[in-house]
């Protein structure tokens, strides 16, 4: 019975939280953790209930605690805001339309780099909604609607993308440049499935798109490389047409699209390395265990 007790004891000492200034500095310890959390620290911080037991540390707890309830009684300035491009690159993407539109028409291609496709609708939503003239808007909205390495469009969004790009095209584009890019998007959508035995690629996102349409459009694509050579977009495009052909091919074990769109990467990586496409496609290029290394 003594020995029970004194178990007892000893199981009730574990747990200091329990007492009264214990569960306050629990909640102390929430509270400082939500505020590295808004400083972007708490990744490098470990914080515990423990560090609050000596008065020098109470005081910073004190400090801290005024700076928390400071911080949250105005509008958080590092909360990021739908289609925020600070966590997503850059990118210069010149288009022909009224000015106030380029640089959120820009900020959609970089989340369209980044896959974060239903925000890059919704901006180039907003562009075209401003612009109605703005083809290469829809042809954004087009791109949306296709995920190269994902999973391939369902019914409803094939349907989606057909028709946003049908509007592009039957718009005028403002630049021979722009109507690449449509012409392209526009082969992808209207060219026809291949057979359903052919074998489907997969990515770390799920199976992919239908081999015929990727190719048609890698092609179309290459024509538009060929005429814009120094187009930073256009190569980005293409080169990451070119690793969706080769994830759409998975019957070629020697992965030599993927490597194709890997050298072309690589020279663009030199060019602009924080470009949000250029190093987000390498990654993808090199996501194979025999190329793991080089990534």
């Amino acid at each position: 019975m003594v020995a029970i007790q004194k178990s007892a004891r000893t199981e009730r000492r574990a747990l200091p939280d329990e007492r009264p200034h214990g569960r306050i500095y629990s909640f102390a310890t929430a509270i400082v953790a939500e505020f590295l959390g808004i400083c972007g620290l708490h990744r490098k911080t470990v914080v515990s209930s423990r560090m609050f037991r000596s008065p020098r540390h109470r005081t910073i707890l004190l400090v801290t605690l005024g700076s928390f309830l400071a911080l949250r009684s105005v509008p958080c300035a590092t909360a990021p805001e739908p289609g925020d491009l600070r966590g997503v690159g850059k990118v210069t993407f010149p288009i022909t339309s009224v000015p106030d539109v380029q640089s959120d028409f820009a900020r959609g291609v970089a989340l369209l780099h980044s896959f974060f496709y239903e925000e890059a609708r919704r901006v180039f939503t907003s562009v075209a909604e401003r612009d109605p003239k703005c083809a290469i808007a829809q042809w954004g909205i087009a791109m949306t609607w296709w995920h190269p390495i994902w999973t391939p469009p369902t019914r409803d969004e094939m349907r989606a993308g057909k028709a946003a790009i049908a509007k592009a095209m039957s718009m005028n584009a403002g630049s021979d440049r722009e109507r690449g890019f449509i012409t392209a998007l526009n082969t992808y959508y209207n060219t026809p499935d291949g057979s359903a035995a052919a074998p489907i690629g997969q990515s770390c996102h799920g199976p992919v798109a239908p081999r015929d349409r990727v190719i048609a459009y890698e092609k179309a694509m290459r024509q538009l490389r060929d005429k814009h050579p120094d187009d930073f977009e256009v190569q980005t495009f293409y080169a990451f047409a070119v690793l969706a052909t080769g994830y759409a091919t998975p019957n070629d074990t020697s992965l030599s699209k993927q490597l194709e769109a890997a050298g072309m990467l690589e020279k663009l990586w030199k060019q602009d390395a924080n470009h949000p496409g250029v190093v987000h496609y390498l990654i993808h290029a090199y996501d194979y265990p025999q190329l793991a290394q080089r990534g």
